[in-house]
């Protein structure tokens, strides 16, 4: 059995939607799934639905993160925890308050994703060209004095330059959670080559998503393309996964829910890929880097 640590599923918004548990449901994934796995870490993202207000995105946070905990608690489980790891998909939700920062990583966010798709008050994401806002600065430097783990996937170029700069003159890393490569697929979503590199010389990581738009295919295939390609440029130490399951519907046909990830394996070491280095990719590099930044909070 293998070790899987993801970095990006959007699973506690849709058993909140759903009112579904976290051990079994009909959802991407469930821990029932995970028994595949001899050990499971993941990140749960809460987005800031775009269909709320930012301050209705606010309160829907606190009622799903209810909702997550007393599914957890009722398996046994304490949430968030070092294998399960909270994160924010979408500052909208700050509505240009600070102090919600504060607010947030008492809550155990650990990671934060500032946009998801055209401009709020923290900046641009990828769909547009516009940077960080000056309240965006100020939120990406609290986050930074917080040890709140900044996350750069759906970032405009222009907010990913100024993320980067930002942690740069700070001495952190950054992360793109859930990214793929532009160089394999154009698409404005993805990782120019630059960025990924910048990431991982900061002392982040970078994980591939399984949407298929990104990826440019249907196919597992597709995602061991994105996966090498940020392997050579940025070496096998800093690349990872982050499958956005229960984030999108558009997945490669054998790697549609986390049962199947052991496919994705399979293929990395019929690429040519050792055990140590597929070994890597699938659990320890993302261990290594957050046992390293969460022990700092």
């Amino acid at each position: 059995m293998i070790k899987y640590f993801d970095l990006h599923c959007d699973t506690l918004t849709e058993m909140f939607r759903t009112g579904q548990d976290i051990y079994k449901n009909n959802l991407h994934v469930s821990l029932e799934q995970a028994r595949v796995f001899s050990e499971y870490c993941q990140v749960f993202a809460v987005w800031s639905d775009e269909k709320l207000s930012g301050e209705e995105a606010y309160e829907r946070f606190f009622e799903v993160l209810a909702f997550a905990k007393k599914s957890f608690a009722a398996n046994g489980l304490q949430f968030p925890s070092d294998k399960f790891i909270l994160s924010v998909e979408g500052g909208r939700l700050l509505c240009g308050d600070l102090t919600r920062i504060d607010r947030l990583y008492k809550e155990g966010v650990r990671i934060l994703t500032p946009v998801w798709g055209g401009v709020c008050e923290l900046g641009g994401a990828h769909d547009t060209q516009t940077g960080l806002s000056g309240f965006g600065r100020e939120v990406i430097e609290r986050c930074f004095d917080l040890n709140i783990v900044v996350d750069l996937s759906h970032a405009s170029d222009s907010t990913a330059e100024d993320i980067l700069k930002a942690a740069q003159r700070r001495g952190k890393p950054v992360i793109a959670s859930h990214s793929c490569s532009r160089a394999v697929c154009a698409h404005t979503r993805n990782l120019t080559d630059d960025m990924a590199v910048h990431i991982c010389k900061s002392g982040g990581i970078v994980a591939v998503n399984f949407v298929s738009p990104h990826l440019g295919g249907m196919r597992a295939e597709d995602v061991v393309s994105h996966i090498t390609h940020f392997v050579n440029i940025c070496g096998t130490d800093s690349v990872c996964i982050g499958g956005d399951f229960d984030g999108t519907a558009d997945l490669p046909k054998n790697l549609s829910r986390l049962a199947e990830i052991p496919v994705l394996y399979s293929l990395l070491r019929e690429n040519g890929y050792s055990e140590t280095d597929a070994k890597k990719i699938f659990y320890t590099n993302a261990r290594n880097f957050f046992q390293a930044w969460l022990k700092q909070n």
